[in-house]
């Protein structure tokens, strides 16, 4: 299954600052507190409810998002919100000391907010909220431009093709599948790719006008060819060319008015 980009930034930048706050604890605040298992089982645990806080403020950031509340507005409630978040987050930091020390005789939850530093926690919660906020973001901004792409290539695909007789019915045909376009009397013969021969009353120039020039080439008076379909070019006399086209066994003649054009876009 893959896992959304928001997703993945916080896993990967919550583990970096677990692993920070392992490694600052270890060497410096609380190795004469607990002992290195003890210490190990306090940062997983207040970092687990850091999580926990942090997801509950990811409700309020989708909310954000979804009612397309103005981007410096959104960074202003999430910050205010992430002080929030961060004094919660600090009161669990007595909790869990409570519940691994068995020298703490009791819980010592004061409601000052310095003692619980949720200033330094609060910029941990606003980095992580912005982070999400903006990945969720560009990550629904990407869902709205792929969807939009899907749909104008469906529109794409709609326009691309062209209603052609084959016998008594009227087929879509595809331009991609276009083989050839030549002229039969009043009418307009056009092979596809499975060899399939349709009729249209349109003139050479107005085909030439309707298929794409980055796929189809005039080689003579009377014929269009799908240069996806060259199978080979032959030399032929007066310094002109024959074209071989896959699946006919008629090679394709190529006038001495179009042999200059054909030379150069097809680099011969």
């Amino acid at each position: 299954m893959k896992i959304k980009k928001h997703i993945r930034l916080q896993l990967v930048g919550w583990s970096i600052y677990w692993l920070l706050l392992l490694t600052i604890n270890i060497l410096f605040f609380k190795k004469k507190v607990y002992g290195t298992p003890l210490l190990i089982l306090w940062t997983i645990l207040f970092t687990f409810c850091g999580l926990i806080v942090f997801y509950l403020l990811t409700k309020f950031y989708n909310w954000l998002i979804i009612k397309k509340i103005d981007t410096v507005l959104s960074v202003i409630y999430i910050i205010t919100i992430s002080f929030i978040g961060a004094y919660t987050w600090g009161l669990f930091e007595p909790i869990i000391s409570w519940i691994i020390n068995p020298d703490i005789n009791q819980l010592d939850i004061s409601w000052d907010i310095n003692s619980r530093r949720t200033f330094p926690f609060t910029f941990v919660v606003a980095f992580f909220s912005i982070l999400y906020y903006f990945s969720k973001l560009l990550e629904e901004s990407n869902a709205h431009k792929e969807i939009k792409s899907m749909n104008k290539e469906e529109n794409s695909n709609l326009n691309d093709t062209i209603s052609v007789y084959l016998k008594n019915d009227i087929v879509l045909l595809p331009f991609k599948n276009i083989v050839k376009v030549s002229i039969n009397g009043n009418y307009s013969s056009i092979v596809d790719n499975r060899n399939i021969k349709y009729e249209l009353k349109k003139p050479l120039v107005k085909w030439e006008n309707d298929l794409p020039k980055s796929t189809f080439l005039r080689i003579h008076r009377s014929t269009i060819i799908n240069k996806n379909f060259i199978e080979k070019i032959e030399p032929w006399h007066n310094y002109t060319y024959r074209i071989r086209l896959n699946n006919s066994d008629i090679p394709e003649e190529v006038s001495r008015r179009y042999a200059i054009m054909i030379r150069k876009e097809l680099n011969l």
